[in-house]
């Protein structure tokens, strides 16, 4: 199929692309590395009248350390920040992650804040965003708001973003140096989205562990545990008690399955974890 005809508007700043939201609302798309706006608009699934090429933007394709977070522009490519030299050290979790994160085409041309404003409960990026407790920057014409990451994802494909917003930027933020992280995922195909993915920080006792895959947004848990068979015990717990969605692709039970295999095998990552300096 062929997308619906649409006006294509290459910008130039950050106002113009406030003003043609601002114009257009509902009837207009953001456009940057396109890797899931162009498959969606060549099956009709959205008929957008207008795209906004950000692309030329300059001050939307910076990234780096601000104070205690990793921040990143909307013109920044997934490629980008997983060659940055210093992403070990600054986001462990995030370097972990992008190798599973579709295929290198897609990182080359896709952008970190596309990712998060599709909102695929199964995508990498969105389940490390809910983990690390990270933010999202919206930008309208007449204000600008900060939405942390459990409130910002809404449901599959669902975020609180208005029409005449535009994510200008996401923080990831940036743990102590006593933080532990793990991660683990299966896909029927390396590079397909996640059946089930677990993103796992470790802080002293203090465990954070969140599933991807299993609901319509990332689910995140915390607890205490001294040991790894009380880290273990609570991944068995999480695993029974969670509801978890059934589809096409996959049963509940398997997922409840690779939660507990998973979550166990991305809990002693975190425990054996080294920390680079």
């Amino acid at each position: 199929m062929k997308s619906a005809p649409f006006v294509m508007h290459q910008v130039n700043s950050q106002a113009e692309i406030l003003n043609l939201l601002d114009q257009y609302g509902d009837d207009a798309r953001i456009i940057a590395g396109g890797q899931t706006l162009v498959p969606v608009l060549a099956m009709r699934v959205a008929s957008p009248d207008h795209l906004i090429d950000i692309n030329q933007v300059i001050e939307l394709k910076n990234f780096g350390v601000s104070g205690d977070v990793l921040l990143v522009g909307s013109g920044v490519r997934q490629a980008e920040l997983e060659k940055w030299s210093d992403l070990d050290k600054t986001q462990p979790l995030l370097s972990m992650m992008f190798p599973w994160i579709a295929h290198a085409p897609i990182r080359n041309r896709g952008t970190v804040c596309g990712s998060i404003a599709h909102a695929d409960p199964s995508a990498e990026l969105v389940l490390g965003l809910a983990v690390l407790e990270g933010s999202v920057t919206l930008v309208s014409k007449k204000k600008k708001r900060v939405i942390q990451a459990n409130d910002f994802f809404l449901g599959a494909l669902q975020t609180c973003r208005q029409s005449n917003e535009f994510i200008e930027s996401i923080q990831f933020p940036i743990r102590g140096n006593d933080a532990r992280f793990g991660f683990a995922e299966y896909g029927y195909r390396h590079g397909d989205f996640a059946v089930v993915a677990v993103a796992v920080i470790k802080e002293g006792n203090s465990w954070t562990v969140g599933f991807g895959g299993i609901d319509d947004t990332a689910r995140v848990y915390k607890c205490v545990a001294n040991s790894a068979n009380e880290i273990n015990q609570f991944i068995d717990d999480v695993a029974t008690e969670t509801e978890v969605r059934e589809d096409p692709t996959a049963t509940s039970g398997l997922r409840r399955h690779l939660m507990r295999s998973l979550g166990k095998r991305a809990c002693q990552q975190a425990i054996d974890f080294k920390v680079i300096k």
